[in-house]
């Protein structure tokens, strides 16, 4: 049976405006992407301050637009499209080795300092003193220090709803695990669900460490400004 989507890669020097990274003309197509896949996620509920039992979903767009606008200066973004009416249901964020989210001047700028500038001064606080530490320090601690830096990162998966366990999240992975396989270099990416780790765990990725006696014994736990906690887990291919 022939595939019934197709991934390309987007290509920032098609921005509308050029001193604005995000007004490439699939942003608007991506952002809907996002919200929808997105809609009632604890982490991204808690990172951006909200109660996971608010229904108002205007906060993941602007926070998604910060990855993407942040890949299309330091990373590469993909997105999967139907084949027969081009209408993109999903999208992959990918940094390569050596690449980080937010680690140029130019990521800072059009990327950060917006999603900065759309969060309060406590959930700034809590960002800058709590979140980026202890991310950085779970990381280092699963994988190895500069494990991450060394591998394709696999920043943000969305799907449409109405499209997943469809395939096109996997051909946005395979995308990325067939150029890495030359140099055998692996792919690392951060779950918040149990659900996930099932999904990453059947295209091929593997919770970190290797000895772990499963997912409650390798997860790292964040809590936000309003009480609510979530969990993360890392896994790998290659």
């Amino acid at each position: 049976m022939a595939p019934a989507f197709s991934v390309r890669k987007l290509d920032p020097s098609t921005a509308v405006t050029a001193s604005d990274p995000g007004s490439v003309p699939e942003m608007d197509a991506i952002l809907d992407v996002m919200s929808k896949a997105f809609t009632g996620d604890l982490f991204t509920a808690v990172v951006t301050g909200r109660d996971p039992e608010d229904s108002d979903a205007t906060h993941i767009g602007p926070f998604f637009k910060s990855t993407v606008v942040g890949a299309l200066l330091g990373g590469e973004v993909y997105v999967a499209e139907t084949i027969d009416t081009k209408k993109i249901i999903g999208c992959a964020v990918w940094f390569g080795p050596g690449h980080t989210l937010f680690d140029t001047p130019e990521q800072q700028q059009h990327a950060l300092g917006p999603l900065m500038a759309s969060l309060d001064k406590e959930l700034q606080g809590w960002w800058l003193t709590t979140l980026l530490p202890k991310y950085g320090a779970f990381l280092a601690s699963t994988l190895g220090e500069g494990t991450k830096h060394a591998s394709w990162h696999l920043q943000t998966l969305a799907v449409d709803p109405e499209y997943q366990r469809k395939g096109a999240g996997r051909l946005l992975v395979k995308i990325i695990a067939d150029k890495a396989a030359p140099t055998k270099t692996a792919l690392c990416v951060e779950c918040t669900t149990e659900t996930n780790i099932e999904v990453y765990t059947k295209m091929g990725f593997h919770l970190m460490p290797k000895d772990n006696s499963g997912p409650d014994s390798c997860k790292a736990t964040y809590t936000g400004v309003k009480g609510h906690s979530v969990p993360m887990w890392v896994l790998v291919m290659g």
